[in-house]
């Protein structure tokens, strides 16, 4: 009994020394920023500052940033107890989080501390305190020089907050330490516009489903010229993503001037053709657009085969089969395994075979004859792309259809016929 007492006495000793660590000095500087000798000194409010840091950093001050080894730690925790473990998954890699009183480290698969999250600090947010203590600085004339160095290395202490949050999936709370080093970097006495940090509020702000507050970082990222035009795809979902008919249209007019403003970016115009597929637009409004695509990745050799595929589709709504053809077969030039382009050119034959079939049940005699001739021209020409379709890709269900429906016409024709058309019903009555 006695040696369990003694054990919690010096647990309870540990953690009242740990919390008053800071006691004294949190005390002086709370009594001088009241002092009407020391609150218009800007060193009192960069004291006060400098030790909400220290607090701040004190959990981790002991470990590397990242890098070591977990079987390295306790080299580095002496006296600290691990409370538990438990497996988290950020961005589809699992990590082991080791939990402390006062820290959470993330191992990856390797063994390797990649992270370290402050939970716990003596007081509440001391990083808001720090920053408002540096404005208050600033405010009162505080040394420029000073004040650019501690705002930047307060700016990066937000930086390791929010991913520390990010890894904790606290979405909310790593938007706010992204925007709170924001305000230190861009603070008249740094200056510096952290382009890469604005995009990150709206990347987080998207996976909270904030989707207002990614428009709106986006959109300032994109006036810094942040990824040039490729951000507006971003951009386009981040206001597609608030629902509404308006917010729709919206997102297509950004991505218009975007094209306008970038016309050879091959993602905007990708976004802008898919756009204007999925509210139904004219093809005719959307040809040219996808023909400039084409233009400008012709020119800079990253020919698209997609982008093809996409005009025969629209040539196909236009009932322009013959340029719906061509469209394809420069797909499957660019790609020669597009199966889904073999495919649309078997289709667009077998429907024309069709209708000519269709018009020869109408005639009689040799004319009826000729039609049904030319009908089976269109099968067979359906029935070489749809066969190269098929050895692409044997587990595609429609492609076998067609190609069975095209035999069941010939069976009569010859005992090969027959045969192949067995063989595709059979492969097809197969398929589930």
């Amino acid at each position: 009994m006695k040696k369990i007492l003694t054990a919690v006495l010096l647990l309870l000793s540990i953690q009242i020394g740990y919390s008053q660590k800071f006691a004294k000095n949190l005390s002086k500087s709370d009594e001088d920023i009241v002092n009407p000798k020391k609150q218009d000194n800007p060193k009192t409010w960069i004291d006060r500052a400098e030790l909400m840091l220290k607090i701040y950093n004190e959990p981790t001050s002991k470990l590397p940033n990242t890098g070591i080894r977990e079987e390295q730690l306790p080299l580095f925790t002496k006296g600290e107890q691990q409370l538990s473990t438990k497996e988290q998954v950020v961005d589809g890699e699992k990590y082991k989080v080791i939990v402390y009183e006062d820290k959470e480290l993330f191992v990856n698969q390797g063994g390797t501390i990649v992270l370290i999250r402050t939970t716990k600090t003596e007081i509440d947010k001391p990083l808001d305190k720090a920053l408002d203590a540096y404005k208050k600085a600033s405010e009162l004339g505080g040394d420029a020089k000073k004040l650019k160095e501690s705002l930047d290395a307060l700016s990066a202490a937000f930086i390791s907050y929010a991913f520390g949050e990010y890894y904790a999936e606290d979405y909310s709370a790593t938007i706010e330490g992204f925007k709170k080093s924001l305000e230190c970097s861009s603070h008249p006495a740094v200056g510096r516009i952290d382009t890469g940090i604005i995009y990150n509020v709206g990347f987080i702000a998207m996976k909270n489903h904030d989707y207002k507050t990614a428009e709106e970082y986006y959109i300032k990222a994109s006036k810094y010229g942040y990824q040039d035009g490729d951000i507006y795809a971003s951009i386009y979902n981040a206001i597609r993503s608030q629902g509404s008919r308006n917010d729709t249209l919206r997102a297509g007019d950004i991505l218009m001037e975007a094209y306008k403003k970038y016309p050879s970016n091959l993602g905007i115009l990708g976004t802008l053709v898919n756009h204007y597929l999925g509210i139904g637009e004219d093809p005719k409004v959307i040809l040219p657009i996808l023909q400039d695509a084409q233009k400008a990745a012709a020119e800079t050799g990253t020919e698209n085969s997609s982008l093809y595929y996409v005009e025969g589709n629209l040539y196909t709504q236009l009932k322009d089969d013959e340029n719906a053809i061509k469209s394809y077969s420069k797909a499957i030039e660019i790609e020669p395994n597009n199966s889904n382009a073999y495919y649309m050119i078997g289709l667009l034959y077998y429907n024309s075979g069709i209708k000519i079939e269709n018009e020869a049940n109408n005639k009689m005699g040799k004319e009826a004859d000729i039609e049904t001739e030319k009908a089976k021209v269109e099968f067979n020409k359906a029935l070489v792309s749809l066969e190269n379709a098929y050895k692409i890709n044997p587990n595609e269900k429609a492609f076998v259809d067609v190609i069975r429906s095209i035999y069941f016409r010939f069976r009569a024709d010859s005992p090969e016929m027959m045969a192949n058309y067995e063989k595709y019903k059979a492969i097809f009555d197969n398929m589930e």
